[in-house]
């Protein structure tokens, strides 16, 4: 007994047989005529849009604001800059004993 290779044509004539009618009458397609489309959004995705929305808005503060230190800088620059030190020490100590200065 042996198999030979040669003697596949069974097969062939199985997927030759199976033929796919088409269909001519689209008469059935006008039925749906007035139906529309529907889509559900998860309360889950409209929380995700809004957190992205948030993101991308947060993306666009920039992270210096200069008009905060354009003046911190011009005094820098003319050594016209004072630290007071007073207030460093008060704002320190008040952390430590939470106290609100």
């Amino acid at each position: 007994m042996g198999f030979n290779i040669n003697k596949i044509g069974g097969v062939g004539g199985v997927y030759n047989n199976q033929k796919v009618e088409s269909k001519k009458d689209i008469h059935g397609a006008s039925q749906v005529k007035g139906k529309k489309d529907e889509v559900q959004i998860s309360k889950e995705a409209m929380d995700f849009q809004l957190v992205m929305k948030a993101a991308k808005a947060a993306r666009d503060i920039p992270d210096i604001r200069e008009e905060v230190i354009a003046p911190i800088k011009d005094r820098l620059d003319n050594d016209t800059y004072e630290v007071d030190s007073k207030g460093i020490a008060d704002k320190l100590l008040a952390r430590k004993f939470n106290i609100k200065v």
